[in-house]
């Protein structure tokens, strides 16, 4: 019948459980995305402590061999990434709730909506953007690396460094709109819904920048493409920086970029009904504004995969003519480019 079919497709359609790779296939981008979009699930936020315990339990016995028949390769799928978006990797221990992966996509609703929706005043300008660089600074702490060599004196630098770029460039940017007198009324309003793109893509670059410096200056471990690690490279570690730069700069685009074009759009179609009625305009806006947050941010965090990889050609010496285990010469070697936000 019907419904055994179905079975037999989704039975298919899960892959056999593995403790050491995603369930998605992380060299495409629609596996990046599938992954990213489980993770950042939101139900997660609701998970209890003994369903936390239940989940550590189940893949405790898959890795000691002894797994219960009813623990099929969906619900160990489902405990570890349950437990991914929650338990710090390093730790062991529970992420505070409003800065777990999971918590990522719906703390940023307001941010952007408090960017968009309100008044380009002085005042608004500055409250939103130290908002959101005291929330990245917040989602960093907490998922930071256990030894990351960053001292709290280097997050707070990095934090006031990036916090102080943001404003000024925000300020900036509606001081020099402002003055553009020989710009239209409407030239105008399109760079002012831009603003906080630039100056949230450069402060977070910025940040990058400050926090990953110490990468930069002692290397990074590169591996063959087996998973043995061949050294550390400083090279290695500017690349990762560079590809993280552009990741950081990108990534604000869909929920700071696209809103302001759709609703540009939509009153160009409907001027008399959007103008005339601003609690509609206000529900479309932010509408369009978690719309876009929930579904093109983990699109947009899937453009770029996790694992990079580089020419030996590209790094230091001591990578150049070495021979890998099948005897061959090593032309590319592979490195984390680094995590979600850092």
């Amino acid at each position: 019948g019907v419904g055994v079919r179905l079975v037999v497709v989704m039975a298919a359609e899960t892959p056999p459980f593995s403790l050491t790779k995603s369930r998605y296939d992380q060299s495409t981008w629609f596996g990046r995305t599938k992954h990213f979009f489980s993770i950042t699930n939101p139900a997660f936020l609701f998970t209890s402590a003994a369903e936390i315990k239940a989940d550590q339990e189940v893949l405790e016995r898959f890795k000691a061999g002894r797994r219960a028949p009813a623990e099929t390769d969906e619900v160990l799928w489902t405990a570890k990434t349950r437990l991914s978006a929650i338990i710090h990797p390093d730790t062991g221990v529970p992420i505070p709730a409003m800065f777990r992966v999971c918590a990522f996509v719906p703390a940023n609703i307001p941010i952007c909506a408090g960017m968009l929706m309100t008044p380009q005043t002085t005042f608004n300008i500055v409250l939103w953007q130290w908002v959101n660089q005291s929330y990245n600074a917040g989602f960093n702490v907490a998922n930071r690396n256990a030894s990351s060599p960053m001292t709290n004196t280097d997050l707070a630098t990095a934090y006031v460094s990036a916090t102080s770029l943001a404003m000024g460039i925000a300020l900036g940017m509606k001081h020099a709109v402002t003055k553009a007198d020989k710009l239209s009324p409407s030239t105008r309003a399109v760079l002012t819904r831009f603003t906080p793109f630039v100056a949230v893509g450069m402060s977070n670059v910025a940040n990058l920048v400050a926090m990953r410096a110490g990468e930069m200056s002692s290397g990074i471990p590169v591996t063959d493409k087996t998973g043995k690690e061949l050294g550390i490279s400083k090279l290695a570690a500017q690349s990762a920086v560079a590809q993280g730069a552009v990741t950081r700069a990108v990534l604000p685009a869909p929920v700071l970029v696209l809103p302001p074009l759709v609703m540009g759009q939509l009153e160009k179609s409907f001027p008399t009904l959007i103008k005339s009625n601003p609690r509609l305009k206000a529900g479309l806006e932010l509408g369009v504004i978690v719309g876009c947050v929930w579904g093109a941010l983990p699109a947009a965090i899937a453009l770029f995969p996790q694992e990079s990889s580089i020419k030996t050609a590209s790094l230091e010496k001591e990578f150049q003519g070495l021979i890998g285990s099948d005897g061959k010469p090593i032309e590319t070697v592979y490195f984390n480019k680094g995590g979600l936000v850092v």
